[in-house]
């Protein structure tokens, strides 16, 4: 029994953890050098005394109390018991206490070992996550409502702009010559697509304050409605449509109708200068337990060495003479689907094509 005794101290004494072994009457036996040196206790005023009267009776804790007289005794093991005291020696300390009661046979006594796992640090940088984590959500919110307001107040001077431009160039034209013209239609275009990517940022304000309502959403019917709308815009054009049926998701149909507008529109808009155009919306690739969609076309594609810019703010990959737009119909794409727990990816080859994949 000595011999036993004096192994299982020497193994106790290499736990890194603060331990402590108590009879059956809560007097500490032994306690390791991890416990005096995290506690700045001694032996002297530890062993052989009460739990609760070790430290001046600082471990005299009302949830110590009713882990070891309430819960133990019903109990082989307890794991994970969170504890938080203010020690007047070391400050205040957040414990998890894990403890088991020992019985032995041989002599019919019965020892209780109290593993303490000191957590304060831990949970001082969660509070500190979490302090930060609303400050971000906070500014965010900020920053999103400065976007809105920003937008909304510069429509008033860009209308101003775009219509005394046109009112410039109906009424007063037999005053000015071509160049002054041309210069006159610069500036009327110029605040058109300013006018466009406000509402574009006006778009993407509401796609990230508005509140997810979810529900059974179809989305092969939601493509199909965007594709007789992209059909009306330009009845001239021969572009195929083909969109798989019966796709159904759970998620906000609205905001999922934004992400099949934008994507099918980009496809509509990529593919323009193709005398003919496939453009394709179905279901591919199987994660586990979630489907994969995607937006398939044929048209100008990108390099792949530039996909990480994709779904930035203002980014684009193609002139502004060769294809409209703002650079924010995609960011708004990232938005939707990130609140919806999914991502967004695309693949692409120059004048091959790009397919778009998202999950949900």
């Amino acid at each position: 029994m000595r011999r036993a005794l004096t192994r299982a101290e020497s193994i106790v004494e290499t736990v890194r953890e603060p331990l402590l072994v108590l009879d059956a009457n809560l007097r500490v036996i032994s306690a390791n050098r991890s416990f005096y040196q995290t506690f700045q206790a001694s032996p002297e005023l530890t062993e052989k005394r009460l739990i609760y009267e070790i430290g001046n009776r600082q471990w005299d804790i009302p949830k110590l109390r009713k882990l070891l007289e309430e819960i133990l005794p019903q109990n082989t093991q307890i794991e994970d018991f969170e504890v938080d005291h203010e020690f007047t020696t070391v400050g205040r300390r957040t414990m998890l206490l894990n403890a088991r009661r020992i019985y032995y046979e041989s002599n019919r006594t019965e020892t209780i070992l109290l593993a303490i796992e000191d957590i304060t640090e831990r949970r001082r940088a969660e509070e500190r996550v979490v302090e930060r984590t609303a400050q971000l959500v906070a500014a965010n919110k900020e920053l999103e409502l400065f976007t809105y307001s920003m937008a909304h107040d510069l429509r008033a001077p860009l209308r101003s702009m775009n219509g005394f431009s046109q009112a410039l160039l109906e009424d007063h034209a037999d005053k000015l010559n071509e160049e002054g013209k041309d210069y006159v239609r610069r500036v009327r275009g110029a605040s058109q697509r300013m006018g466009q990517l406000l509402d574009d940022l006006l778009a993407l304000s509401r796609v990230t304050r508005a509140e997810i309502r979810r529900e059974a959403v179809n989305l092969s019917d939601l493509a199909e409605t965007t594709a007789e709308e992209l059909r009306r815009r330009d009845p001239a054009r021969k572009a195929e449509f083909i969109i798989a049926d019966g796709l159904l998701a759970t998620g906000d149909p609205q905001l999922l109708g934004v992400v099949l507008t934008n994507l099918l529109d980009n496809a509509w808009k990529f593919t323009s200068k193709h005398k003919r155009a496939r453009i394709e919306f179905g279901a591919s690739r199987q994660q586990p337990g979630q489907p994969v969609y995607f937006v398939r076309d044929d048209g100008a594609g990108f390099d792949m060495a530039y996909a990480d810019k994709l779904f930035g703010p203002f980014q684009r990959l193609h002139r502004t003479d060769e294809f409209s737009g703002s650079g924010v119909g995609l960011l708004s794409v990232q938005r939707i689907i990130d609140r919806h727990g999914g991502r967004v990816w695309a693949e692409g080859e120059v004048e091959q094509g790009a397919t778009f994949y998202f999950t949900l």
